[in-house]
């Protein structure tokens, strides 16, 4: 019995594996398209606070530091390293943006996640929302070419969505931005990994 089901194993392995291979497609001009767009990443960085207390995490580069520090902030540490953020308005895109899933070694926070809302004219827009139930977001509008960065601060949002600067709010967190070259051909992007 062993060595009847051990042939019909080899018998049908080649040929699931065929009937599974899809068929090759020549690439839609919107697939084309999203591979020429400009890769954008983002990383967190929490303020050292009573609540969120210095951590280990990944490295803070130096232009990151000199930005946070012209922000007047001086103790903070990175959260995540540089994750890419999918652009949502490709209709074409599997969109999977969590940023950060808002965990910490003795606080938490509600997830984080990016989107890109527009691509216009050589800029594109970044929103960063979470950490919070009532809507934390670092918004920032960046010209769409490698090498453009900024840092920007988590503020609270009111409900028409524009960032508001309460009285003596201190920024929830910061986000780092950095816009990178298309994905090369060949180099799976985040969407094609899923």
């Amino acid at each position: 019995m062993r060595c009847l089901s051990f042939a019909l194993l080899l018998v049908l392995h080649p040929l699931t594996s065929f009937a599974a291979e899809p068929s090759a497609q020549n690439p839609t001009p919107e697939s084309i398209a999203r591979r020429q767009f400009n890769q954008v990443f983002v990383k967190v960085i929490m303020p050292v606070t009573a609540h969120t207390p210095r951590q280990d995490g990944p490295r803070v580069e130096a232009w990151v530091a000199e930005e946070l520090k012209q922000l007047g902030k001086s103790e903070y540490f990175a959260v995540t390293n540089w994750v890419p953020v999918c652009d949502g308005l490709l209709a074409d895109d599997i969109v999977d943006n969590e940023v950060w899933d808002g965990s910490l070694a003795n606080a938490s926070f509600c997830p984080v996640g990016g989107d890109l809302p527009e691509r216009h004219n050589g800029r594109v827009v970044l929103s960063v929302i979470g950490w919070s139930p009532g809507g934390v977001e670092a918004r920032v509008t960046l010209a769409d070419e490698p090498g453009t960065r900024a840092v920007e601060p988590a503020l609270s949002r009111s409900s028409g969505g524009e960032k508001r600067l309460v009285q003596g709010e201190k920024p929830m967190a910061y986000v780092a931005v950095l816009i990178g070259p298309p994905p090369h051909e060949g180099v799976p992007s985040r969407s094609d990994a899923k």
